[in-house]
């Protein structure tokens, strides 16, 4: 700067434009940078929406979340170049042809189809020179979004979902500016699929054009747009799974509740603190905490122990007739001392779990087609209790349990030689046994043994498991290492009581309950999952456990920090699952009611302010209820 520039009162010379420092310019987010922000972060919820479902395999999550990542530093321009764009349509199209041939040779369309759109996602994010490109982008992350709503109905899709609605108007905003600026600088010859001309790239690099307030103001839209979508969820309720799911949204893997059980391996069994099942005793007391309480679920039994594994006999299962949604297993509804409401989570196995002392359940009927339809039970032998209309669902009911009530099922003569049956070579269990056991009727004998693999110290409770590779496990648990998990426990003592003569087979469910204060119910978790035995003594099924008492499944349920906010996240998922993904039309005329009887409290219509009479409280419902 000259002397006489910088001389007092005299002004700059007007003729060079006054720019703002360099820091400031490269501070300031031109729309281009905005643009490319907002797409990653739509493409982004897409593409993490589409990986809540499980049908992508870990490899394939792990190359799509590098990709994403890398194609964020790539310059646009490289894609301008034939020798770049030809080696990328080249690699989508033999993924195309890949993933025919897989499809043709049996593997799930659906799974194929998720793949080959997450990658070519991947493939639009490198390859984003124009607006057309970007238009791409967000037709594919709206695919996902919609994939992911057949998929999964947790709660971190709900966080997706909502992510969409944020980030939805500022891509279309943001898409449509970018596409009008390109067309109205498109250079005389230059197709728009080969980029931006050179003006059209300096208006996309200015910050002017977009900033703080255009996000504010567009956001706003989200604003009428979430309403509008509350308002049709309201207003049209979910009346079933429907036509898209195609049956493909399963449980999670349970072990001990499938086809058999078996002893062997080598290893640590893997504890997982999952929550499955969720007991809220009827008339338990608002507020505080509830005092310890430790529930027995029973799921299923097998009668069938051959060379160290349990499977059960191929029977026909008969359906459980019910009344008005109350299916009796050993009594009318009211003759239940208890009621326990129970939410289940929907596992690879649709076991309907039964408290001990349940005289029957109560399932509400689902709305499907705008029909209440009541709920499809069939039970087999050894009280095999499943729901056929599984849907990739759960399963909500009651259990009516009374005291000391024993297991609903009688020992059919044609069957009990299969539970008194033992494969060859026990005899070296069979003299223990007897050495144990001693003399006396059987259910003193039963005692004798149950008390003594569970407390005479001989034998100890791990997670563990032996080494039993070309043995019998039983007599490697028995003999050898002394130590197991309560599968060995259990089936130590069917295998001991049948060679007594004395009818036994293996149980396998869940023992445990930890108090969840948000949800204000009992968590039964996938680590609490329990065998044990039960034995035809005096007429009637008895329960009999011979696992140590100071055995812990999953170790002690997560404290501090991270367990509370496990507690809390999985009070959330129940309370989503509850009010999200379960309405129907029971919901929505419940919420009617509920309203108009607030209304006619606040007397804004007629009918007096008084409280709500029985017409509010549901007769249709009423009326419906058994009573005996």
């Amino acid at each position: 700067m000259s002397e006489e520039a910088a001389a007092p009162g005299r002004p700059l010379p007007t003729s060079a434009p006054r720019r703002p420092p360099r820091s400031a310019r490269d501070a300031a987010l031109t729309f281009d940078g905005l643009h490319r922000a907002i797409t990653y972060l739509m493409a982004g919820l897409g593409l993490f929406a589409v990986t809540l479902g499980g049908d992508l395999e870990l490899p394939l999550r792990i190359v799509v979340a590098l990709g994403f990542v890398a194609s964020w530093f790539v310059d646009e321009r490289f894609w301008g170049q034939p020798s770049a764009t030809r080696p990328l349509n080249a690699a989508v199209l033999a993924v195309f042809g890949i993933q025919v041939l897989r499809g043709l040779t049996g593997s799930p369309y659906l799974a194929l189809g998720l793949e080959f759109a997450t990658l070519l996602q991947l493939s639009r994010l490198f390859h984003r020179r124009s607006a057309r490109d970007y238009q791409h982008i967000q037709a594919l992350a709206f695919l996902h979004l919609i994939a992911a709503t057949v998929l999964t109905t947790g709660v971190d899709y709900g966080v997706a979902f909502l992510g969409f609605v944020l980030v939805t108007p500022w891509m279309l905003a943001l898409t449509h500016l970018r596409s009008e600026i390109e067309a109205q600088h498109a250079e005389p010859g230059r197709s728009l699929y080969e980029g931006p001309s050179e003006r059209a790239r300096q208006l996309l690099r200015s910050p002017r054009i977009a900033g703080p307030r255009f996000l504010v103001g567009t956001a706003a839209l989200a604003v009428p747009l979430f309403l509008a979508t509350a308002a049709f969820f309201l207003l049209f309720p979910r009346v079933g799974m429907g036509f898209l799911s195609f049956g493909f949204d399963t449980g999670r893997a349970v072990a001990g509740f499938g086809s058999n059980v078996e002893l062997g391996g080598f290893g640590v069994i893997r504890s997982d603190p999952t929550v499955v099942l969720r007991v809220t005793p009827r008339g338990l007391a608002q507020g505080g905490e509830a005092p310890p309480r430790s529930f027995r679920f029973r799921g299923t039994s097998f009668d069938r122990y051959e060379e160290g594994r349990w499977t059960r006999s191929r029977g026909t299962a008969r359906r459980l007739g019910h009344r008005l949604g109350y299916y009796a297993l050993s009594g009318p509804l009211g003759s239940g001392s208890e009621e326990l409401d129970v939410v289940l989570d929907s596992i690879d196995e649709s076991v309907v779990f039964l408290p001990e002392g349940t005289v029957g359940i109560e399932i509400p009927p689902r709305v499907s087609a705008g029909r209440e339809r009541y709920r499809r039970l069939t039970l087999g032998a050894g009280v095999d209790l499943r729901y056929v209309d599984a849907g990739g669902l759960g399963l909500r009911y009651t259990a009516h349990v009374a005291e000391g009530v024993p297991v609903p099922e009688l020992l059919a003569p044609e069957a009990a030689a299969t539970y008194t049956a033992l494969p060859p070579g026990q005899e070296r269990i069979a003299e223990l046994a007897r050495r144990v056991a001693g003399e006396g009727s059987p259910a003193v004998r039963a005692e004798r043994l149950t008390a003594w693999l569970r407390d005479s110290g001989e034998l100890r409770y791990t997670l563990d498991q032996p080494d039993t590779t070309g043995r019998d496990p039983l007599e490697v648990f028995l003999f050898e290492a002394k130590a197991g998990h309560c599968e060995y426990f259990s089936t130590s003592l069917a295998v001991m009581l049948r060679a007594l003569g004395v009818p036994a087979r293996s149980v396998t469910g869940f023992v445990g309950g930890t108090w969840n204060q948000y949800g204000r119910y009992y968590a039964l978790r996938q680590g609490d999952a329990h065998s044990w035995v039960e034995a035809w003594i005096d007429g009637a099924w008895q329960t009999l456990d011979p696992t140590p008492r100071a055995f812990t499944m999953a170790g002690p349920a997560p404290d501090g920090l991270f367990g509370e906010l496990q507690a809390l996240l999985d009070a959330m998922r129940v309370r989503w699952n509850q009010s999200v993904v379960g309405y129907d039309l029971r919901d929505q005329v419940s919420g009617r009611r509920a309203m108009w009887s607030w209304m006619k409290r606040q007397g804004l219509v007629g009918g007096g302010g008084g409280g709500a009479g029985p017409s509010d409280e549901g007769p249709a419902r009423a009326a419906r209820r058994p009573t005996g």
